[in-house]
């Protein structure tokens, strides 16, 4: 888990290079006092609960500008204004879902939790040091010395301590930001176990009658769509396939003859190169009876090969479809039983053709898209709480000190 994952809040999001060790410019606003408090909620009151302060807005704009490269000198006057105003709405959702998960008995981590958190901390400060050690400028060391592995970790963590200074951080900060993820993980648990498994089960009912339609309708779109993750059409299978392909000059010459509307002498050219690929062919057929395993096979003689690879259980073909060539498109169907394999001439070559097996969506495969919708369903619950919260509390920032009033051009 790097930190891009961990401050999940709203668009906050600090990548992996977030420790770059660039040089950090002017991104703060020094007339204002780190304490003063530039949000807080004004209809309920929290005793400064939920209030945040211009060091703690400030550490996280440092920290992105830094992750980002950028600087308030060179960067966008607009996409930097733009930034503190994400940060500052950042900060106040977080700020609420702490809250909540208090109020709703999350935010107490088990022991086996609060082992996870600590040794994500450990991994991300060893990674980011690990990382600023190599990316380091070792140019004041005597030429030809040898950069050790203890060298690197040395000066990484140099660099790592003089980042956090600069951003006005200490470790624990960073700790803080992993251990909230955990606690809003544990919110959005708890929406989930609230779950009712039923409105799973009716929105995935809906959603493949919706999809049925689309394919009784227009199969193109239904393979081209993704459909097939939720609902696969009867009797659809997979087939693997090795392509003993046309060379280009001869794909070329079937293709002007099909443009001239020449069919006859494209399926006589294409035929006559099919002859010669019939040693081929057959060596490829032996190679498969002999069970010869079959990405060897692939890298051997498939034209295809890595369209296939990509693909390990074979292409999905489905009745009526029409993504592929007509005559793979016929050909798939053919074999009667799992295992079966037919030939067919394409404009393309010579198709091997395996039926590999039925295509279908499997019980497990059902369990998880109804976990995968239950997750959106308590996702979604949690978000239009999340916005009814924030209109209850009602946050007033201090846009001046922040700087992200609209009519501000420059910082």
């Amino acid at each position: 888990m790097k930190l891009k994952k961990i401050i999940v809040f709203a668009c906050i999001f600090l990548c992996a290079a977030i420790l770059s060790g660039c040089e950090l410019k002017l991104g703060t606003n020094p007339k204002v006092d780190p304490k003063l408090v530039v949000a807080k909620p004004t209809r309920l009151c929290f005793t400064g609960e939920l209030d945040i302060t211009f060091e703690e807005f400030n550490k996280e704009y440092l920290f992105y500008l830094n992750a980002n490269g950028m600087d308030e000198e060179t960067s966008d006057a607009e996409t930097c204004r733009t930034l503190r105003e994400s940060i500052i709405n950042n900060q106040i959702y977080e700020k609420i879902m702490m809250l909540k998960a208090k109020e709703f008995g999350c935010d107490t981590l088990t022991d086996e939790e609060a082992q996870e958190v600590q040794k994500e901390f450990e991994s991300e400060i060893e990674d980011q040091i690990t990382s600023l050690g190599e990316n380091a400028d070792y140019s004041d060391l005597s030429e030809g010395t040898e950069i050790t592995d203890e060298m690197k970790k040395e000066r990484g963590e140099q660099e790592f301590n003089k980042l956090l200074e600069k951003c006005g951080m200490v470790r624990e900060d960073i700790y803080g930001w992993i251990k909230n993820y955990y606690i809003s993980q544990k919110m959005l648990n708890y929406y989930l176990d609230k779950v009712d498994k039923t409105e799973s089960e009716n929105m995935l009912n809906e959603y493949i009658e919706e999809i049925k339609t689309i394919y009784e309708t227009d199969p193109a779109t239904y393979e081209q769509g993704g459909y097939s993750t939720f609902w696969i059409p009867e009797g659809s299978r997979y087939i693997k396939h090795v392509l003993l392909g046309f060379d280009d000059e001869t794909q070329e010459a079937i293709k002007k003859y099909r443009d001239e509307d020449n069919d006859e002498a494209a399926n006589q050219l294409r035929e006559e190169k099919a002859a010669e690929l019939a040693d081929k062919q057959a060596e490829v057929e032996k190679a498969l009876d002999d069970g010869e395993k079959w990405d060897d096979i692939l890298l051997e003689y498939s034209a295809d090969a890595a369209g296939s690879s990509a693909y390990p259980d074979g292409y999905l073909v489905v009745p009526n479809g029409q993504s592929y060539v007509k005559e793979f498109q016929k050909a798939a169907f053919v074999p009667e039983n799992v295992g079966d394999r037919t030939v067919c001439i394409s404009d393309y070559g010579v198709h091997i053709m395996i039926y590999a097996s039925k295509a279908e969506i499997t019980e497990e495969q059902k369990n998880d898209i109804l976990d995968y919708l239950s997750y959106n369903i308590a996702q979604n619950d949690l978000s239009e709480d999340m916005s009814k919260w924030n209109e209850d509390y009602a946050f007033d920032i201090d846009k001046e000190a922040l700087r992200i009033e609209e009519e501000e051009s420059s910082n």
